[in-house]
């Protein structure tokens, strides 16, 4: 291992501020906790947590010109990912109160957290600007042509594990919100909330991407 304690420390910093920017993924993760619960949210904040640290992987290896090079498949993704968050958008609009879930609890299915955490994933992988943080800030920290195997290794659980944190933290707020709500009419307007949040979450992509 090549990378100092204090640059491993202020890289941690630094991903947690970006990771808990505002943006898709913050927007998708908080519709989820708000409709489903904080751990509902959990196969969805994988899916995000998987697409940064793929990126941080391409940037560690220089293989960062490459995958900005592919603009025609990003805009295909980022459309199909667009598209995908629409239609959650939809499905959380026209859910009855009476099918709104008021708890934390796990997807029912494991065809659901599949989904959930693809989902996830097309949301981060479909923001270049996720790549463009980490080609920037990795030569901003460590001498990238130097980082072995191992140093690798442990950015990739540093950022894969800051992106759990922090969209739990956003996902256990949403979630504590959500309790609050007793009727079912109160509870259908906070879904549709939701709803407004995960669209947001794709005009994002669209608008920013």
């Amino acid at each position: 291992m090549t990378i100092t304690t204090i640059q491993l420390f202020t890289f941690i910093i630094a991903v947690f501020i970006f990771i808990m920017t505002p943006g898709p993924g913050v927007f998708a993760t908080i519709a989820k906790a708000m409709t489903q619960g904080s751990w509902a949210a959990l196969p969805l904040i994988i899916g995000l947590a998987a697409g940064d640290t793929i990126y941080m992987v391409f940037s560690a290896y220089g293989l960062s010109a490459l995958a900005s090079n592919f603009n025609t498949l990003f805009t295909i993704v980022k459309f199909v990912g667009a598209g995908y968050l629409f239609y959650l958008a939809y499905k959380m609009w026209t859910t009855v109160p009476s099918e709104i879930i008021t708890g934390d609890i796990a997807l029912k299915s494991k065809n659901e957290g599949l989904k959930s955490v693809m989902s996830g994933f097309l949301v981060s992988i479909s923001n270049p600007k996720v790549i463009l943080f980490y080609i920037s800030l990795l030569p901003s920290f460590f001498p990238v042509t130097s980082l072995t195997g191992v140093d690798i290794t442990i950015l990739c659980l540093v950022i894969f594990s800051c992106a759990i944190i922090a969209m739990m933290m956003y996902a256990f707020m949403a979630s504590y919100a959500q309790k609050r709500l007793k009727s079912p009419k109160a509870r259908q307007k906070f879904n549709r909330v939701g709803s407004s949040f995960m669209g947001l979450a794709g005009t994002w992509l669209i608008a920013k991407g």
